[in-house]
């Protein structure tokens, strides 16, 4: 647990607490929460922990994944910073998902009490939430229907360009400027670490990356997004 800093001073602004919280529930929740660290690899909750509250990341990146019935890892969506963990345990007793760090990360954690009082009494808040809801679901539903329809190439081609909108690539690099595996990639497009492999192949013979080692350089970043055009603009 870090040191506590009032969110009112509090240098990130793109937290969603920051922008819908003001006055008498800001300092409420300023006071309540708790500013935690994750190292990478840690987890910050696990499938089957009781659900005692909400997770605003602050910097960092999250991977949340869930096991099969025959233990596959499955990678249900990745989180940044402005971003929230443990919002789908609402109403329920127990998280069904896990939450990873891919680096170290820096969260803010509010307990369920005082972030449903929040809600309730704080319309701009609530009015934040319900949005970031939304938009998670749908791209939550056009995730799953693009994966119906795509074939290896194209899914891993929208994992890369999911990873590129949600981190970002350093500029000086062509590294994304998130860690992944090859197993990550996969859990995110929906097949296997050998595929992943054989397709990254194919797009070093085509010059859209160069592999060094375990990085992936990115050298040609629009041309794997024009690999998935068609469904970008659906």
């Amino acid at each position: 647990m870090k040191e506590q800093i009032k969110c009112k001073y509090c240098e990130f602004e793109n937290c969603i607490v920051k922008q819908g919280c003001a006055g008498e529930w800001l300092e409420k929740i300023s006071d309540n929460k708790n500013r935690l660290l994750y190292k990478k690899g840690n987890y910050i909750f696990r499938e089957g922990e009781p659900i005692y509250g909400v997770y605003f990341i602050k910097s960092g990146g999250i991977k949340v994944i869930t096991t099969s019935l025959h233990g596959r890892e499955q990678i249900v969506r990745l989180a940044k910073e402005g971003q929230i963990l443990g919002h789908r345990g609402t109403g329920r007793t127990y998280y069904y998902f896990n939450a990873v760090a891919l680096k170290d990360s820096e969260v803010c954690f509010v307990e369920n009490d005082m972030f449903y009082e929040a809600c309730k009494n704080s319309p701009d808040f609530a009015y934040s939430m319900l949005f970031f809801y939304a938009s998670e679901l749908r791209r939550a539903e056009m995730r799953v229907k693009f994966q119906a329809q795509m074939n290896i190439r194209e899914k891993v081609a929208m994992a890369f360009i999911y990873c590129y909108e949600l981190f970002g690539i350093d500029k000086e690099t062509k590294l994304l400027n998130i860690s992944l595996t090859r197993n990550d990639i996969a859990d995110i497009a929906g097949t296997t670490a050998e595929q992943v492999t054989r397709q990254l192949r194919d797009f070093e013979n085509e010059k859209l990356i160069k592999k060094n080692k375990r990085d992936i350089i990115f050298l040609n970043i629009k041309g794997i997004a024009e690999i998935v055009r068609d469904y970008k603009n659906e």
